[in-house]
């Protein structure tokens, strides 16, 4: 569901999120952002594109659906220009994280799965972004900006919410807005493949006997992209249903449907690389 504008301004100005900490993996309630602590944010670098993805998108499906889709062209592009930036934010912030601990936890992955789902359900609901956020050590004053891993999940989680709000343009579209739609869609998987690859590269899967050591002796506080990336996949598989069930309505147009067929052979090319190198998580609890 695409993001209203009031929703953003209120995501913005209460930068609230999700709780979510490698400490934390096995509690069953999120942190209290009540507590005194400053909420950890997005660094900005993938924050500001992020927001602005949204609000473009959510004034492009504004323009389509009050029929004025001429409207929707420039936010469409202003979608994919985010899109990059904050693509490349996050290429930065892997570049430039700090060596991983010489113990990586996997057990934690449980959370990033869990709040993929959280995230597919606010999303449906029309509660917009839910910033996944990093745990705030008690001892710690100000600001807290949310980890490498964690911001890197958030791009993940917006260029889901620019691909499924494109792919529910597309049967609302035609001729060249149509294809305007096919690019924003497009660049959202293309910039996911690229960096899921740029993740992998940076920071290779553990090998299984690691992983099973790690649950034995977890690391409190670490996230690491083991841990993050099993919740990639649940957002890709809500993605390809929607894509599957489009693709497959006779009412949408054919070369909507056409679209949306290209977008899931893609995402079924990510889907088998993020399974692979990260193998689902079995949630627990």
């Amino acid at each position: 569901m695409v993001l209203q504008r009031n929703t953003l301004l209120v995501t913005l100005m209460a930068v609230l999120a999700v709780a979510v900490s490698a400490a934390t993996a096995h509690a069953s309630a999120p942190a209290n952002a009540a507590g005194g602590d400053a909420a950890p944010l997005n660094p900005s670098i993938v924050g500001v594109p992020i927001l602005r993805t949204d609000t473009a998108l959510g004034n492009a499906a504004d323009a389509i659906d009050s029929g004025n889709g001429a409207a929707a062209v420039g936010p469409l592009k202003a979608s994919r220009r985010n899109l990059i930036r904050s693509y490349k934010g996050a290429k930065f912030l892997i570049a430039h994280m700090p060596p991983p601990p010489a113990e990586e936890a996997r057990a934690g992955s449980r959370v990033f799965v869990r709040l993929a789902k959280r995230f597919i359900r606010a999303s449906r609901r029309g509660q917009g972004s839910t910033w996944i956020r990093a745990q705030a050590s008690d001892d710690v004053a100000g600001p807290v900006f949310a980890d490498t891993p964690t911001a890197v999940f958030n791009v993940f989680t917006s260029e889901y919410q620019a691909a499924t709000s494109a792919a529910g343009m597309t049967p609302d579209t035609k001729g060249a807005l149509l294809n305007r739609v096919k690019t924003s869609l497009n660049t959202a998987i293309i910039l996911r493949n690229r960096l899921v690859k740029v993740v992998a590269a940076a920071a290779p899967p553990a090998p299984e006997e690691a992983r099973v050591h790690a649950r034995a002796s977890q690391e409190e506080g670490v996230t690491t992209f083991d841990m993050v990336m099993p919740g990639v996949a649940v957002l890709l598989g809500d993605e390809l249903q929607q894509l599957q069930s489009l693709a497959q309505d006779t009412s949408v147009p054919a070369a909507s449907r056409a679209a949306l067929n290209d977008a899931i052979a893609a995402d079924n090319v990510i889907t088998t690389r993020v399974n692979t190198l990260w193998p689902p998580a079995t949630e627990e609890g």
